[in-house]
C-alpha cells in the first residue's frame, strides 16, 4: 500500500531540490566573481534553513589555511559575529568526510554565547571534489529547532551544487590572471616600441608595473660596469619618496637574497616596518643582471601568488626586451633578415661596438642576376613567376647566411652580398668566392626543380670584387638599409654585369686575395664601362674543398 504522506514529502524534497538547483545555477552563472557569488549563496542557504548565520570559508591555495569568504546573519548583532567567525571550528567541518549535524557541547561556546538564552544547532558540511581536494567548509546555525532528516538531504545535495560552482569561480579567476598577464605584457611591449631613452622604459615599466600589482612603489636595480654592485636605476612610487626610501636597506637585503637562490622572494612581513616587498632576479643572454621588485610600506594586505605570477611574467618581458637598449633594437631591425642567427646573437654581444655607423674597410662584395629574366617574365604566368623568384632568392640567402655573408638587398631577381661586415672577417674574399660557386650549385638545382613546372631556364652570372669601401646604415627616416657605397661596389656590379651563363667572375683584388686557393682562367681585355679595360678571374673549381666549420669565427 502506497504511503501517501510519505509520497508527498518525496515529492516536496524533489521539488526543493529542484528550485534549489535552478537558483544556485542562476546565482553562478550570473556572477563571475566567487566573493560576490558565495556571499549570495550564503544568504540563499539562510533563508533556505531558516537558519540565523550561515558562514562559507576557503582554503587558501598558498597556505592551506581557511578564509572566510561569505557571512549571512539574520538577527545578530554584527559585532557578535567575531564569536562565530572561528578558524578551529571551520577546521573542523573541514577534516569531515559528510554533512553532519551539531548540538549541545558540540557547538562552540563561543557561538552558544551569541544565543545564551536558546538551543543553537548546527549543520555543517566540507566543502570537497574528492577526499583529495577540499576545497572549504560551510557552516549553518539556527536556534531552537533541530535540522530534521529531510534537510540534511537537501544541505548535502546543495553542498555538491556549490563545490562545482566554487571550482568554477576558481577556473575564471584563473583565467582573469592570465588575460590580466597577457594584457601587461602586451602594454610593456607597447612602450617598448615607443623607442623611448633606456631610463625613461624603465620608468614606464615601473609605472605599469605599480598599477597592475597594486603596489605603492617600483624598483630596478641594476648591476654597474664592474657587475660587482648593484645600484638603483630607477624607482617610482606614490607616495613621497624621501619616506619609502628609508626602507631602502630592506630593498637591497631582498634584492641579494633573491640573486642568491636565483628565484623570486615574496615576504609579507620583513623588517623595519614594511608591510610587504616582492622581488626578481632579471636575466639577459642567461646572464643575471639585476632585480626588479615591488614595495607595499603602508597599504594593509601582503603580495598573493597572483602578483607573484604577474611579476615573473613581467620580468621575462624586461629581461629580453625591455634591456635590450635601443642601439641593440636598432640593430635588430637593420640587420635582423640580412645575417645569420649566429652573427646577430655575437653582434649583440658586443655593446660598446656601433656595428652600424659609417666606417671605411676593406671589403668584399657579390652580386649574382638571372640572365633572361624579363623574357621569362614575359612568357611566364605571373603567379609562377611569383614562386620561382621567391624560391630561387631564399635559396641564394641560405647559400650567402650559411658563409655568414650579408645579405645587402634584392633589386628584382638581383642579389647583393657583403663579405666582411659587419663582422670582421679576415678571409672575407675567399668566403665570397665560395659563395659564388655553391650559388651556381644552388641555382642548378632551382632550375632542375622549377623546369619541369613550366619555367624556362634562367641561367645567373656573378661578379665579385674586393675593395675599400663605406660601410654603414644608409637611408632616411622612412627606411635605412645596411649598405656599401665606392668604387669597388660599382666595380662587382659591373663584373656581374659582364659574367655569362653560369660564370663567377672576380676582380684582381680578390684574386690576389685567394689565388693560392682557387683555379682560374684569366680573361683579360675586358672594358667597363665607367671602369675602363681590365683583366678579369673565371673561377673554376676551389683547389680544396672548403669546411664551413674550419672557418675562422667572425669578430
Amino acid at each position: 500500500m502506497v504511503d501517501i504522506q510519505d509520497l508527498q514529502r518525496r515529492v516536496k524534497l524533489q521539488e526543493e531540490k529542484l528550485e534549489l538547483t535552478v537558483t544556485i545555477d542562476y546565482i553562478r552563472d550570473k556572477n563571475n566573481d566567487l566573493t560576490t557569488m558565495l556571499s549570495q549563496l550564503a544568504t540563499l542557504l539562510t533563508l533556505q534553513f531558516r537558519a540565523e548565520t550561515c558562514l562559507i570559508c576557503l582554503a587558501n591555495h598558498e597556505t592551506g589555511e581557511l578564509e572566510l569568504k561569505a557571512v549571512s546573519e539574520r538577527g545578530t548583532p554584527p559585532d557578535l559575529l567575531a564569536g562565530v567567525i572561528d578558524r578551529e571550528l571551520a577546521g573542523r567541518v573541514l577534516r569531515l568526510d559528510q554533512t553532519a549535524t551539531w548540538h549541545g557541547d558540540a557547538v562552540p561556546e563561543t557561538l552558544r554565547r551569541v544565543y545564551p538564552d536558546d538551543d543553537v544547532y548546527l549543520i555543517v558540511s566540507p566543502i570537497i571534489i574528492d577526499a583529495t581536494d577540499r576545497l572549504g567548509a560551510i557552516l549553518v546555525a539556527r536556534k531552537r529547532t533541530p535540522f530534521g532528516a529531510d534537510e540534511i538531504e537537501v544541505f548535502t545535495f546543495a553542498e555538491d551544487l556549490i563545490d562545482s560552482a566554487v571550482v568554477q569561480g576558481y577556473t575564471y579567476h584563473e583565467l582573469q590572471q592570465r588575460n590580466k598577464e597577457l594584457e601587461t605584457v602586451y602594454r610593456i611591449d607597447q612602450i617598448r616600441d615607443r623607442n623611448l631613452k633606456f631610463d625613461d622604459m624603465l620608468t614606464e615599466v615601473l609605472q605599469e608595473l605599480r598599477q597592475v600589482i597594486q603596489a605603492e612603489m617600483g624598483f630596478i636595480m641594476l648591476y654597474d660596469q664592474s657587475g660587482n654592485q648593484l645600484e638603483l636605476r630607477a624607482a617610482t612610487t606614490e607616495d613621497d619618496l624621501f619616506r619609502t626610501m628609508s626602507f631602502y636597506s630592506v630593498l637591497e637585503a631582498t634584492a641579494h637574497r633573491a640573486l642568491a637562490e636565483a628565484a623570486a622572494i615574496r615576504d609579507n612581513n620583513p623588517a623595519n616596518g614594511l608591510r610587504s616587498v616582492m622581488c626578481i632576479p632579471l636575466i639577459l643572454n642567461n646572464r643575471i643582471i639585476g632585480v626588479l621588485g615591488v614595495v607595499n610600506a603602508y597599504r594593509s594586505g601582503g603580495f598573493n601568488l597572483s602578483d607573484h605570477r604577474l611579476l615573473n611574467a613581467i620580468a621575462s618581458q624586461i629581461d629580453t626586451a625591455i634591456f635590450e637598449s635601443n642601439e641593440k633594437r636598432k640593430l635588430r631591425k637593420v640587420l635582423g633578415r640580412s645575417v645569420d642567427p649566429h652573427v646577430m646573437e655575437r653582434l649583440l654581444e658586443n655593446p660598446n661596438v656601433d656595428f652600424l655607423r659609417g666606417e671605411r674597410m676593406v671589403l668584399t662584395v657579390l652580386y649574382s642576376d638571372l640572365r633572361g629574366s624579363t623574357r621569362m617574365t614575359e612568357r611566364t604566368d605571373p603567379e609562377l613567376m611569383v614562386g620561382f623568384v621567391n624560391d630561387y632568392l631564399g635559396r641564394m640567402t641560405e647559400v650567402i647566411l650559411s658563409y655568414e655573408g650579408t645579405l645587402d638587398k634584392f633589386v628584382g631577381d638581383e642579389v647583393m652580398a657583403l663579405f666582411g661586415a659587419p663582422c670582421a672577417q679576415g678571409d672575407h674574399a675567399l668566403r665570397a668566392v665560395t659563395v659564388g660557386l655553391e650559388m651556381q650549385k644552388a641555382h642548378q638545382g632551382v632550375m632542375n626543380d622549377w623546369r619541369m613546372r613550366g619555367v624556362e631556364p634562367a641561367p645567373m652570372g656573378i661578379g665579385i670584387a674586393t675593395g675599400e669601401l663605406t660601410v654603414g646604415e644608409m637611408g632616411c627616416q622612412q627606411r635605412t638599409d645596411y649598405t656599401v657605397i665606392g668604387p669597388a661596389a660599382n666595380l662587382g656590379a659591373r663584373i656581374c654585369a659582364t659574367a655569362g651563363p653560369g660564370q663567377v667572375l672576380i676582380s684582381r683584388e680578390t684574386y690576389e686575395m685567394v689565388k693560392d686557393q682557387i683555379r682560374v682562367e684569366p680573361v683579360p681585355g675586358v672594358s667597363l664601362k665607367g671602369v675602363g679595360e681590365v683583366t678579369l678571374y673565371e673561377v673554376r673549381r676551389m683547389l680544396a674543398q672548403v669546411d664551413k666549420a674550419a672557418l675562422p669565427a667572425t669578430s
